[in-house]
C-alpha cells in the first residue's frame, strides 16, 4: 500500500528560516523548491546553504524546478503543475512567505484552484538578547519593476461559458459553426432548451448567452482570417482557465 507523502511547494527567495522551519516542524516528505530561471538567479551564498542542507536529508526528497517567480502567470502555471504531479491522496502545501509577492498571489490562485493548502509564515526580528524588535533598516533597498497584475471579479462566468472557453482554449481558434455544433453535441442550454431552428436563430443564440458575454469581460477575441471569424482565447481567459479550470 502506498503511503501519501507531505508535500510542500516553495517558491524559493531569499529566505532560509521561512523554508527550513515549515519543512521540520509540518515533517515534509518531499519539497518542491521553485527557483528562477537560470540566468536570472542571482542565487546567494545562503540558499545553496539551504538546497545543500534540504538534499543532505535523507528522510526529505528534494526537487528543484524553474519559472519566473516575478511574473504572476508563469508562477501560477508552475505552482498548478507542481500541484498536478502530486499523488492523488498527498497532502500538498504551498508556501506563500519565501518567495516573491508575486508567488504569493499565484500560491493562492492556485490552491484555489485544486483544493492544495496554501500557509503563510511569518517573520520575527530579534535582538541578541532574543527579544523582538523592529528591524533597524528597510528591508529592501532599491525598486525593481512595476507591472499591473490581472483583476478577477468574483462572479465567473456561467457554467456552459466556462465550457466554451475551455473548449476554444484547447485550439488555436475556433469558428461560430463549430462552436454551435459542439454546443449542440454537448446539449448546452442555451441550444438545447431553445425552439430556434434556423441558422441564424443558433447564431444569435451563441453571440447573445455566450460569446458578447466573454469578449465583454476580456475572455475571448474575435479575429478575421479571409472570410471567416475566429473565436479565439485571450490571455486573460486563459489565466481564468488556469485559476479556476473548468472540469465536467
Amino acid at each position: 500500500m502506498e503511503i501519501p507523502d507531505r508535500v510542500q511547494i516553495i517558491p524559493f527567495g531569499y529566505e532560509r528560516a521561512r523554508v527550513i522551519e515549515p519543512i521540520n516542524r509540518l515533517k515534509a516528505d518531499q519539497v518542491i523548491l521553485l527557483r528562477q530561471y537560470e540566468g536570472t538567479d542571482h542565487e546567494a551564498p545562503f540558499q545553496a546553504d539551504v538546497v545543500e542542507e534540504l538534499e543532505a536529508n535523507d528522510r526529505i526528497k528534494v526537487e528543484q524546478r524553474r519559472c519566473d517567480i516575478f511574473s504572476l502567470e508563469d508562477s501560477l502555471r508552475a505552482i498548478k503543475k507542481a500541484i498536478s504531479d502530486c499523488g492523488d491522496d498527498d497532502e500538498v502545501y504551498v508556501n506563500l512567505a519565501t518567495g516573491s509577492k508575486l508567488t504569493a498571489i499565484a500560491g493562492m490562485y492556485a490552491c484555489q484552484a485544486t483544493g492544495a493548502t496554501p500557509f503563510y509564515v511569518g517573520s520575527e526580528f530579534r535582538g541578541a538578547e532574543g527579544h523582538l524588535e523592529p528591524p533597524t533598516e528597510p528591508l529592501v533597498e532599491s525598486v525593481g519593476n512595476i507591472q499591473e497584475i490581472p483583476r478577477f471579479n468574483l462572479d465567473l462566468p456561467s457554467e456552459e461559458q466556462q465550457q466554451i472557453l475551455a473548449y476554444v482554449a484547447d485550439r488555436d481558434h475556433v469558428t461560430k459553426k463549430e462552436l454551435i455544433r459542439y454546443a449542440e453535441d454537448q446539449s448546452l442550454p442555451f441550444i438545447a432548451e431553445t425552439e430556434a431552428k434556423t441558422d441564424e436563430g443558433k447564431y444569435r443564440l451563441l453571440e447573445t448567452h455566450i460569446i458578447d458575454p466573454l469578449e465583454e469581460d476580456g475572455y475571448v477575441d474575435i479575429t478575421k482570417s479571409g472570410r471567416e471569424k475566429h473565436v479565439v482565447v485571450t490571455d486573460r481567459g486563459q489565466d481564468l482557465l488556469d485559476i479556476a479550470p473548468y472540469s465536467d
